[in-house]
């Protein structure tokens, strides 16, 4: 990653960049608590040891996955000066719109293909996974509420050398993009590396921009994300708590909120794991 560049790029007040380290989140959770600390700051890292996702999973990863985490403070002008701050009932839609932004820029790095937003934080390609998105509040420290996003994108690490479980399921932009085919008026070759710069300052545009968006109401922005649930109508079940909740998945409403029609009416579910997924 060329730090001049992403610096030049004007995006990012502060950009810090780790060859390896254990979790950018955890990293970005350590600067959040520091008021003096410029925001939007970026932690990236081109290898990540312990990589975390919901509900303490691990996120794989090798050299070339684009892994990074925003430390965001919503009370200032990261949006603009005259956008609205996003207030604490905006922030369970910050991975809803983070992901969307995703699949804003990926439509354009992958003309014909169709990502989607899986509920709650992840975005596929083709039905397999390609990134995954977790938001952590500080946990004190700081004067003024912090938000953490973090992401993993794969990019450029071939799911070729993935764990076999993982190859079925997950997919990497530089293994669609890697065939002698035609993609944006350019033909790529096998092996040929993805622009993680690219990838990184597209989506940052465009998250911003849907953001902005968010904290002004935009009515469009909710059926953004329901235009790309792969999980309507199909029958679901997903662990919130200590209930099971199955049903028909109805799609997801304007607060983020997944419905799922059950027996006893339809729940509106705002976290969770999903635990089975059938036509």
């Amino acid at each position: 990653m060329d730090l001049d560049d992403l610096r030049r790029s004007g995006l990012f007040a502060h950009v810090e960049w780790h060859s390896e380290i254990g979790s950018t989140n955890t990293r970005a959770l350590e600067l959040a608590g520091s008021v003096s600390l410029p925001t939007p700051t970026l932690v990236g890292a081109d290898r990540q040891s312990a990589g975390r996702g919901r509900g303490g999973n691990r996120w794989w990863s090798t050299g070339g996955a684009l892994t990074f985490s925003l430390v965001l403070d919503p009370t200032q002008d990261f949006l603009g000066p005259d956008v609205p701050a996003l207030t604490p009932a905006h922030w369970p839609r910050l991975s809803l719109v983070a992901a969307l932004a995703l699949c804003h820029e990926l439509d354009r790095l992958l003309p014909g293909a169709t990502a989607q937003l899986k509920w709650p934080n992840d975005v596929h390609v083709a039905g397999r996974k390609l990134a995954g998105i977790l938001v952590e509040t500080v946990p004190g420290g700081a004067t003024a509420p912090r938000l953490v996003l973090g992401m993993g994108i794969n990019v450029n690490n071939s799911l070729r050398n993935a764990p076999p479980e993982l190859q079925g399921t997950a997919c990497a932009l530089v293994d669609i993009l890697g065939g002698p085919e035609q993609s944006g008026g350019t033909t790529t070759t096998a092996g040929s590396a993805v622009d993680s710069l690219r990838v990184l300052c597209g989506w940052m545009r465009e998250f911003t921009e849907l953001a902005q968006g968010l904290a002004q109401g935009d009515p469009l922005l909710p059926e953004g994300w329901r235009q790309r649930c792969p999980l309507a109508g199909r029958q679901v079940s997903l662990q919130a708590g200590d209930r099971t909740v199955s049903g028909l998945c109805l799609g997801i409403d304007d607060s983020g909120a997944l419905l799922v029609e059950t027996p006893s009416g339809t729940e509106r579910c705002f976290g969770g794991v999903l635990v089975r997924v059938q036509a």
